[in-house]
């Protein structure tokens, strides 16, 4: 099913697919077969809000374009990023807003720095080094 969205900040209506997830289940929450029940609930619970859903389904729609010979490369490149950073405007505007207890935003932002660490030592291991001037 493909449906139209229009995001705040964005000019042009992104086509995107609905997808069902079978891995989460709200009643039960996300659980992993390795890792066993959720990490990061608080983070789980942003991505599961419709207007999330709505923005990583048309994100995921974006990131196919670019892998298709026949789709613009730098349309599809340039609606990732617009999405993207649409969404993290939204987010910073929710946490001025007052839309964050100080609470979820701890914990919220202990959980991501807990995942950007496991990425950081998957990519050392990989040989990748950052750049530190």
């Amino acid at each position: 099913m493909t449906q139209k969205t229009v995001f705040q900040g964005d000019e042009k209506s992104e086509a995107h697919v609905s997808v069902a997830s079978s891995v989460y289940s709200e009643k039960q929450g996300a659980s992993c077969t390795v890792h066993g029940p959720s990490q990061t609930p608080h983070l789980d619970r942003q991505l599961q809000q419709p207007q999330t859903k709505e923005i990583l389904q048309a994100l995921t729609v974006a990131l196919n374009d670019i892998a298709d010979e026949r789709q613009c490369t730098k349309c599809a490149v340039e609606t990732a990023s617009g999405l993207l950073t649409g969404y993290v405007r939204e987010v910073k505007a929710a946490k001025k807003n007052g839309q964050y207890s100080k609470e979820e935003r701890k914990a919220l932002k202990k959980e991501i720095k807990g995942l950007g660490r496991g990425s950081n030592a998957t990519l050392k291991r990989c040989g990748w080094k950052r750049n530190r001037s």
